[in-house]
């Protein structure tokens, strides 16, 4: 896109080449023209590098990793392969917060046993809503 630069009577315009090939005249009146624009960002470099020099003169120390993230997926793996029968969800997610010894979120417990089955290699089979047991074939091997 060509374009050229002409000061007209309401300020600033430019002449640029649209799509069709044609002429046409724009203005200037965005950023370009707006005077604060300047001044915040010579605030906002002046913050950063005010920044910089704190992290330089007291560096943080990085924060240890935290524990493991919490085992959603192999405690209701677990709680469902020692079931003798398909369970509902509101007792797996008893169940496995028990076997974890915290409470484990509801809607944490309840993405994951829909999640895990469907998919290419479930863990889960839903027998029937909000019913779950673990996959047959997972069991045989």
């Amino acid at each position: 896109m060509r374009s050229a630069t002409r000061d007209g009577p309401g300020g600033q315009s430019r002449l640029a080449k649209g799509v069709a090939g044609q002429w046409r005249e724009m203005e200037l009146n965005g950023a370009r023209s707006n005077p604060r624009a300047g001044v915040e960002l010579s605030r906002l470099g002046a913050l950063h590098d005010g920044l910089l020099r704190k992290a330089l003169a007291s560096p943080r120390k990085p924060r240890p990793v935290p524990a493991k993230v919490s085992p959603v997926l192999e405690t209701v793996t677990l709680e469902l392969e020692r079931a003798k029968q398909p369970m509902r969800a509101r007792e797996i997610h008893a169940a496995a917060s028990e076997l974890s010894g915290e409470q484990l979120r509801w809607t944490s417990v309840k993405g994951t046993l829909a999640a895990y089955a469907e998919g290419a290699k479930p863990r889960f089979e839903r027998v029937r809503h909000g019913h779950y047991r673990i996959k047959k074939t997972r069991l045989s091997g």
